[in-house]
């Protein structure tokens, strides 16, 4: 039976506070394909220096990335991802494997992987560490865990719930993948349905929402093809939202998140949330994997390479 601190307590709002921001998603992604300064940041990204500074300051301060003196003489920082900048890895191969299936940005060509254990090209997927089985949404059961109301009875801080400026037109993050993850309430309306959640009322319960805001990032979930609508009652219409394949292949991004915010957030008692893998029976740990030789995939096993011409015409055939 769903229990609406589910939502509450969930591990995710934690990760969202951090990263649920379009600019900081993009200046991680900078920072994974080595990008340390400034200037940098700023060239790839055609970002006002105002709002890269606020993001820079945001990331420092909540030790995903730390400032660094690489010149004395004028004074300059540099920013290096910290042992929690670089746990968020799972997520972004998570982030890349949906927009490279889903939604890739236009005119550029796909970043491919290579996993250095076997030697071949990869496609990240989440598994369970426990049977190595990939993780399919409807086959996860949830339950409360020890740490539920200490979760719960915290406040999070409430980031924006629009996001201002477009990204760089050469950035490497498709607009969907942006639209998903840049806001903090997209993915946490997204992630109802996959505690059964089809009603607008009841997403709105749960998720303690005004309804314009609530109607508004359904409207675009639907758009992005994340939801599909379906007409339950005629007079007044009532409709049900419900994933569409695209939308449930956006688990494994939240699957990643909560990982990470359980790692780094979860209260003193315990995790907030315990997920079971049915079938296999065992507490679901979720673990990305090699899509070749199934060995978990970790920042210094994956190499980032550059497509062929070929690959990318025959991808686009």
């Amino acid at each position: 039976m769903f229990d609406r601190a589910f939502i509450s307590s969930s591990s995710v709002n934690r990760a969202l506070d951090v990263i649920g921001d379009r600019w900081v998603i993009m200046i991680l992604q900078q920072a994974w394909f080595g990008v340390r300064r400034f200037d940098e940041f700023q060239a790839r990204l055609e970002l006002a220096r105002s709002t890269l500074t606020n993001r820079l300051k945001h990331l420092t301060e909540h030790g995903v990335l730390a400032r660094e003196v690489y010149s004395e003489r004028p004074l300059r920082h540099e920013y290096r991802l910290t042992a929690k900048g670089r746990d968020l890895y799972p997520a972004a191969l998570m982030m890349l494997s949906w927009q490279q299936r889903w939604a890739p940005p236009g005119g550029q060509a796909p970043i491919l992987l290579r996993h250095s254990g076997c030697g071949e090209l990869t496609t990240p997927r989440m598994t369970c560490a426990s049977c190595g089985g990939e993780v399919d949404p409807r086959e996860v059961d949830y339950t409360l865990g020890p740490g539920a109301s200490a979760a719960t009875a915290r406040s999070p801080r409430r980031r924006r719930s629009t996001v201002e400026g477009q990204p760089a037109t050469r950035t490497l993050v498709s607009s969907a993948l942006l639209e998903l993850l840049g806001d903090r309430w997209t993915p946490q309306v997204a992630a109802t349905a996959f505690f059964g959640l089809r009603r607008f009322e009841d997403m709105r319960e749960a998720l303690e929402l005004a309804p314009n805001i609530l109607a508004d990032r359904l409207r675009r979930l639907v758009e992005l093809d994340v939801f599909r609508t379906e007409v339950y009652q005629a007079r007044p219409q009532r409709l049900h939202y419900r994933l569409t394949d695209r939308g449930r292949a956006f688990y494994p991004i939240l699957l990643a998140l909560l990982a990470w915010g359980d790692r780094w957030y979860a209260p003193p008692g315990g995790v907030p949330m315990i997920l079971t893998h049915r079938p296999c029976g065992a507490v679901l740990r979720a673990q990305v994997a090699c899509s070749v030789c199934a060995a978990p995939l970790d920042s210094h096993s994956v190499t980032p390479v550059a497509a062929a011409p070929s690959v990318v015409r025959a991808q686009q055939s």
